[in-house]
């Protein structure tokens, strides 16, 4: 009798906590393209990537996240559960916002033009969006940067599915490509992004395609 009366206490405030954060799920996403709802979340992200310049995620609080960027603490945690998946969500964002940008590449790898298209609309898109792509590549968890952007070339690029084989040794030229390119990224970020998105890729897509002895060579002259 008093397990009975336990579960038919206990039963239907669980209930409604649960049909509430479905609730409130299903209303942030419904919001999510709001302008008001825009601008919080940028200043909510762009405080917390001024925060992180100087601390780790693990010494960041809550309080002093709202109050940098102006906003409630109620407001952060209607669309956050915590700061972590704050983190995961500014990362769910960013990858499918690249994803668009990949999706866009029609021409196979295997081609200077069709590296160059490629690593062109990936340089276009770190410039454009350089605190994101800092903040991601420096909170990167589990090395899902390189896995995704691998998934990523090998279901939206013509060709790469030949090119990058799961088989030894062949696998290797999609490890040491993708981290190749995140590397000149971050190298091309930390020098101040010189060079335009277009030389640079295709600088990269001559290392690519030709190799690195014949493109220095060739762009022994560039200044």
């Amino acid at each position: 009798m008093y397990d009975k009366l336990n579960l038919l206490v206990f039963r239907q405030p669980m209930q409604i906590i649960y049909v509430a954060e479905n609730k409130m799920a299903e209303h942030r996403k419904m919001n999510n393209n709001d302008r008001r709802v825009k601008r919080t979340k940028k200043a909510l992200r762009d405080a917390l990537f001024e925060l992180l310049e100087s601390k780790t995620i693990n010494q960041v609080t809550v309080t002093e996240l709202t109050t940098l960027a102006d906003v409630n603490r109620a407001t952060f945690y209607f669309y956050y559960t915590d700061l972590i998946d704050m983190l995961q969500q500014i990362q769910n964002e960013a990858f499918e916002a690249f994803k668009n940008v990949i999706q866009k590449t029609t021409i196979s790898v295997s081609t200077i033009e069709g590296f160059t298209e490629y690593a062109e609309r990936v340089f276009s898109y770190c410039k454009e969006n350089e605190s994101l792509t800092r903040f991601i590549i420096n909170n990167d968890v589990n090395n899902q940067i390189y896995t995704y952007i691998r998934q990523l070339m090998l279901t939206n690029i013509p060709n790469t599915k030949e090119i990058f084989s799961e088989n030894n040794p062949a696998k290797f030229i999609s490890n040491y490509v993708i981290n190749a390119m995140i590397g000149v990224c971050i190298d091309w970020m930390d020098d101040g992004m010189k060079i335009p998105p277009r030389d640079l890729a295709e600088l990269c897509a001559n290392v690519y395609i030709n190799g690195s002895y014949k493109t220095k060579q060739l762009y022994a002259t560039y200044e």
